[in-house]
Formats: C-alpha cells, structure tokens, sequence
C-alpha cells in the first residue's frame, strides 16, 4: 500500500512538471491580447519543435485554438464594423426617403426617388441580419472547438494551463457581445471551481488519509470527492458502505453502494431488507448532512432563472419542480443542469406530472451522489427538516436552511403538500426537504411570510411508479 502512495505521488509530481512546461509557455495569456498571442504562438512553435510527444501533442492543440480564437475575434469585430457602418446608410437612406416624401416648394414629392432609399434602407439591414447569423454561428461553433480543447487538457491534467485559457476565452467572450454570449462549459464558475481544487487538491488528499486512517470513512470520502480522486472515494465508499451495515443501517449502506455504482450491492441489500425503517439509515450530524446532502443537489436552468433539482437515482435520474420548464404551449424549454463542480449537461425529461407540482430529468452522469426517499409514515408535526438548494444563480454548490413541519398532510393548490414554517426563494423550488438522516420528505414548491409549502414524499413516490 504505501508503495502504491508513493508510485501515485511520483505521477502526480512528473504530471505536474509536464504540465508547468505547457503552462509557462501559455502564462502570458493572462493578458489575453493580441501581442501577447503573437509571442505565445511563437513560443508554442519553439515547444512543438523540441518538446516530447506527449507536449508536442497537446502544443498542436493549443496553438491551433489561440490562433483560431484571436482569428475568429478579428473576423467578428471586422463584421461588427461593416454592419454598423451599414446602419450608418441606412439611418441615411430612411432620412432621405423620409425628405424626399415632403412636397417641395412646387408642392411635389419625389416617391420614386423615396421609394428606392427606403428599399436600399432593408436592403442593408437584411444584409446585417445575414452577416450577423452567420458571424454568430460560426463564433458558437468557434468557442465550441476552443472547449474541446480544454476538455483534453483537463483529460490530461494539465489545470494550470486549463484555467488560463479558460480565462482567456471568456475574456475575449465579454469583449464580442455583437454575437451574444454562448453557453460556456468553462465558465467563471467552473473555473474557480478548478483553481479552488487546484489549490487545496493536496491538503485534501492529505486530509482525506489521515481521516480513513483514524476511521472516519464518511469525512474522507468527502475529502476525496472534492479532491476528485474517485478511485480512492470508491475503495473508502464500500468501506463506510460495509461499515454501515455492520452497525445496523442497511439502508444508508445501500446507498452508499448507489453512489459508488455499485447497483448489485445496492440490489441485494434491497432484496434483504425490504422494509427500511427510520432507524435503517444513519443519523447524521449537521455537518455531516451537508456534506451527504448539498453534492446530490443541481441548479436547472430555466429560461430568465433557475431551479433546484436533485438526484435519487444512479445514472443522473433526478427529481425538480415542473413549474418553469415548460413554454406557453406545454412543451418542455431546452433544458440545462449544472453541476456542484459547474459541469454542464443537456438535460432530457422522463416524465410531468399531471396534477403535481413535479418533473423527472435524465442527464448522461455516473458515479454521482443521490439521495434516499423517505415514506409519508414519517411526516411527523414539530418534525426538523433541511432545505439544500440555490438562491444565487452564480451559486453551484448548495447552501442549508432549517425548517419545521407544521403540518404534514394538507391539500393546497389541488396538491398533497406538506406545510414548513421556512423561507425559501424562487431558486429554491424543486429542493429536496431532508430530515436528519439525509432522507428526502418533500419537494419546495414556494413559501411566503416564512411558511413554505413542499410536495409531500407520498405524492413524489407515486409519481415515480408511473414512470
């Protein structure tokens, strides 16, 4: 074992030699000019000629992305000016159309000459509207092909370099707003989600060993999840998972293997235990809540905001509110979920409910973290809840409020609900309300005045039977 750290840390330390060589060359990118382009692509150049394949490789990748990028700006600002100077002839020609239209000192008008401007006026402006859905899409796919790069220097733990361009790309996206503004899958949030793991990746791996050496297999999992070594979050995951068992809480033992993907294990305990009661799942502190609870939780970007959803189902199944996901016709907004570490991820819909507040989404994700449902024989009055979800929009990782259950069976608005004394915001709705044990008994809807209202967990569990 301790041969095995070693060999993982002498990996680590060439990748991180290999990488500051790529990084070195792409630092004077932080000022993302072109005369700072210039000198890097030269530099690039000199690297490609005598570096080793593995530099050579992703040097290609990148001289050909910042040499497009700058490319492309330059084409869209030049397109920028003609157009404008194209609105300037046209302002021009209506002006002149507009004078031509008023009688002369004879009383005459000229409508041929107006008629000619003013068609001469569309003329440009359509020629606008075509340049400028070309100059959009082919900047959209441009950006694209710049992330893909950026994918291959993440594959190849290159994050120094990564996140400097990065920057560069989403500098020079603000600084070209003529084609609007593509969705980034490296944006600001992401990347400060990469430069706060870069910068604490070895205190936390550090952490995390100490932790499963004093035995505490739940802090050093969370330690390893946010360092993103996941085969170390798996080995320490099946111990807790074994761990738990033995204690008597297969039910948070069975979820432990879900969120590893380790569906048999999950199966066969399911098989063993059929009925889990309250006391089948761990209690947990409120510091071990969060840590169990906020990973499972994602922002769904809706048109003009956001909601809240969760995942309660290996293989990116997750539950949210229906309310905001669906235009004026009934048919579901082209769907975006954004995960704690500000990945991005087209999302599908498996299913509405028809007469709940209530959607079920699918993303292509593995190995994420989920949480359990409760049953309606635990809505309980004065029972504690926690609300996990979002009030910021620029905000990935879910923050906690705590609630109390005032009343936990009621109809409102024609639906099973459950009454919260709790605030919550519009981002909020389609968070999970978790009780102590991480389990979920409801779904934010809205609130008012500090009393919310939640989808009951009855009314969530028989829609999921429908599906």
């Amino acid at each position: 074992m301790k041969f095995l750290r070693l060999f993982l840390v002498l990996i680590g330390l060439i990748s991180c030699l290999r990488g500051s060589e790529l990084s070195g060359v792409v630092a004077d990118l932080k000022d993302p000019s072109l005369t700072a382009a210039k000198g890097v692509l030269k530099k690039l150049d000199d690297l490609i000629e005598k570096g080793d394949a593995r530099t050579v490789t992703l040097g290609k990748k990148v001289h050909r992305s910042v040499k497009r990028i700058f490319t492309k700006e330059h084409k869209v600002l030049a397109g920028k000016k003609a157009a404008d100077e194209r609105e300037e002839k046209a302002k021009q020609l209506d002006q002149n159309g507009r004078r031509w239209l008023k009688p002369n000192v004879h009383g005459d008008v000229n409508k041929g000459a107006a008629s000619a401007a003013f068609r001469k006026a569309r003329g440009l402006r359509n020629d606008n509207k075509t340049e400028h859905e070309s100059h959009t899409k082919e900047w959209a796919e441009e950006i694209a092909d710049f992330e893909k790069m950026l994918g291959d220097l993440l594959f190849s733990k290159e994050d120094e370099t990564l996140l400097i361009l990065a920057e560069l790309m989403q500098a020079i996206v603000k600084r070209t707003p003529w084609v609007g503004s593509p969705s980034l899958n490296y944006d600001e949030s992401r990347t400060q989600f990469l430069k706060q793991r870069g910068e604490n990746k070895e205190r936390w791996l550090t952490l995390a060993n100490h932790a499963a050496d004093a035995g505490d297999f739940e802090l050093s999992y969370d330690f390893y999840r946010l360092s993103g070594n996941d085969l170390a979050r798996f080995r320490v995951g099946a111990r807790l998972a074994n761990q738990m068992l033995a204690e008597g809480h297969p039910g948070s033992a069975m979820n432990r293997w879900e969120r590893i993907g380790k569906l048999e294990k999950a199966k066969g305990l399911r098989l063993k235990y059929p009925d889990l009661g309250t006391s089948s799942y761990q209690a947990l502190g409120e510091a071990v809540l969060d840590r169990f609870a906020a990973p499972a939780c994602v922002r769904v970007l809706v048109p003009g905001g956001h909601r809240t959803g969760f995942f309660y189902q290996q293989g990116g199944h997750l539950l949210t509110c229906k309310h905001g996901l669906l235009d004026g016709d009934g048919n579901p907004h082209a769907l975006t979920v954004v995960l704690e570490d500000g990945r991005k991820f087209p999302a599908a819909v498996r299913g509405f409910s028809s007469g709940h507040d209530i959607a079920a989404l699918k993303i292509d994700h593995v190995g994420h973290e989920l949480l359990p449902l409760a049953g309606r024989i635990d809505l309980k009055p004065g029972g504690r809840v926690t609300l996990f979800g979002f009030s910021d929009s620029k905000m990935n990782a879910a923050v906690s409020s705590k609630g109390t259950i005032m009343v936990p069976l009621e109809t409102w608005q024609n639906q099973s609900s459950s009454r919260v004394a709790l605030d919550g915001s519009p981002g909020h709705r389609g968070a999970p309300l978790v009780d102590s044990r991480g389990r979920v008994l409801g779904l934010f809807m809205a609130s008012k005045t500090g009393t919310a209202r939640s989808l009951e967990i009855g009314a969530i569990r028989d829609f999921l039977k429908t599906l």
